[in-house]
C-alpha cells in the first residue's frame, strides 16, 4: 500500500555521482538537461538483481529536477521530471510510483511500489514510500495490521521491520504512535493473547505470529513488559544503577542533536522541571558537547554501552520511556510529545 498518514515517513540521504561507469547500459538522457549527475538505488541489498536509477540535472532556466527511471525501462525520455519540493514526513501526495524486479524467494518477479523524493534543510532524501497491509481473523474476530520497514533502505523487509494494529471489533486507529509499533521480536496483542512477531520474509509477503503464553515474565523495551536494569557513569562522573530506582517512577529520556534539533534537548529539561519531585529522570544523550547535569548519560562513554543497548539502540534517538515502581514499562512516547502523555499518566 502506498504509504499513507499513518506512518511517518522514513528516508536516507542521496549522493548523486558522474554518470559515467555508473549505469551498466547506455542511458538514453533528455537532451533539455545538463549538469547530469546519476544515483542508483538497490532494490535489494542482498541482491544486485535490479535498481532504480535516478538523475538529477539542471534545465536552461537553472531549475535543478530530478528524473526518475520509473517503469524500469532505461530511459529517462519518457518520464516526467520532478521539481524537489520539501519533504512532508506525513504526507504521500507527491509519491513517485516505480517498477523493478525483485526476488520473493523463489523466483524473480515484477513489483510496483512508491519512493519519495524531497528537500530535508539543505540535503535531499529519498525513501521508498509503501507499508503492508494484512487482515487475519482469531475466532472469528477481524484483525488489521499494517507492517513498515524504516531501516532496510530497500525494498524487502529485514530486522527492522515494525507491525502495528490498525483496526480490531474494538475500533480503528486514527494516528500510530511510537507505543503502539510491535518490533520483530516483540508482542502484539490480539483478541486477549500477545503473539510474538516472528518473522518477515525478505518481500514482505508473508509474516509468522507465534502464541506466547507467558509475557508477563518478559523483559524488554515494551509497553506492559519489565524493563531492563543497567549501571551507568552520569556526566558528572558518579556511578550508579537503576536498582536502586524503583521507589519512584522512573522516565528515561533520549536525546537528540542531529539535524541540529534543539526540541528534545528542551523537552528533557521541561520534563525535569516539571516532575524531578515524582520521578528520577535520566536523559541518555550522545551530542552535548559539556553535558554537566548529574542525571545525563553520555554515550558515548564505554562504561554506559549497556545503557545505549538496551535503551537507546540507535544513534539518533528521540525515544521517552516511562517505568513504574513495579518495574514495568507504564508507557512509550517521543520526547516532544511529553505534554500530551506525561500529565494524563502521572495524575492516574
Amino acid at each position: 500500500m502506498k504509504r499513507s498518514g499513518i506512518f511517518e515517513f522514513g528516508g536516507g540521504f542521496m549522493e548523486f555521482r558522474d554518470t559515467t561507469n555508473l549505469f551498466d547500459y547506455e542511458i538514453d538522457f533528455p537532451d533539455s538537461l545538463t549538469n547530469i549527475l546519476g544515483f542508483r538505488w538497490p532494490v535489494d541489498f542482498k541482491s544486485e538483481l535490479d535498481y532504480i536509477d535516478i538523475i538529477k540535472g539542471k534545465l536552461p532556466t537553472e531549475v535543478f529536477v530530478v528524473i526518475v527511471d520509473q517503469n524500469n525501462n532505461r530511459s529517462f525520455k519518457d518520464d516526467p521530471m520532478i521539481s524537489l519540493r520539501p519533504i512532508d514526513w506525513y504526507s504521500s501526495q507527491n509519491s513517485i510510483p516505480v517498477s523493478f524486479l525483485v526476488s520473493d524467494g523463489s523466483d524473480t518477479v515484477q513489483n510496483n511500489s512508491w519512493i519519495r523524493i524531497g528537500h530535508w534543510q539543505e540535503e535531499i532524501i529519498y525513501g521508498r514510500d509503501e507499508y503492508l497491509f494484512a487482515s487475519i481473523s482469531i475466532d472469528n474476530k477481524r484483525f488489521d495490521l499494517g507492517v513498515i520497514d524504516q531501516l532496510s533502505g530497500s525494498f524487502t523487509y529485514s530486522l527492522g521491520a515494525q507491525i502495528a494494529l490498525f483496526s480490531s471489533e474494538l475500533g480503528k486507529k486514527d494516528t500510530i504512535e511510537i507505543r503502539d509499533l510491535i518490533r520483530m521480536r516483540e508482542f502484539l496483542k490480539l483478541n486477549g493473547s500477545y503473539y510474538l512477531f516472528d518473522s518477515i520474509n525478505n518481500s514482505g509477503e508473508y509474516i509468522r505470529l507465534i502464541k506466547e503464553k507467558n509475557f508477563d515474565e518478559k523483559v524488554g523495551l515494551q509497553v506492559g513488559m519489565l524493563a531492563p536494569d543497567f549501571a551507568f557513569k552520569s556526566a558528572s562522573g558518579d556511578t550508579l544503577n537503576t536498582t536502586t530506582m524503583h521507589n519512584k517512577p522512573l522516565i528515561i529520556a533520549n536525546t537528540c542533536g542531529c539535524g541540529g534539533d534543539i526540541e528534545s534537548p528542551k523537552a528533557y529539561f521541561e520534563i525535569r522541571n516539571t516532575f524531578q519531585e515524582e520521578a528520577y529522570i535520566l536523559r541518555l544523550d550522545s551530542f552535548s558537547e559539556n553535558p554537566s547535569d548529574e542525571w545525563t548519560i553520555n554515550m558515548k562513554d564505554v562504561y554506559n554501552k549497556d545503557a545505549y543497548h538496551k535503551f537507546r539502540q540507535a544513534y539518533c534517538s528521540r525515544i521517552c520511556y516511562v517505568i513504574g515502581q513495579n518495574q514495568r514499562i507504564l508507557d512509550k512516547l517521543l520526547i516532544t510529545d511529553w505534554k500530551m502523555d506525561l500529565p494524563k499518566l502521572f495524575n492516574n
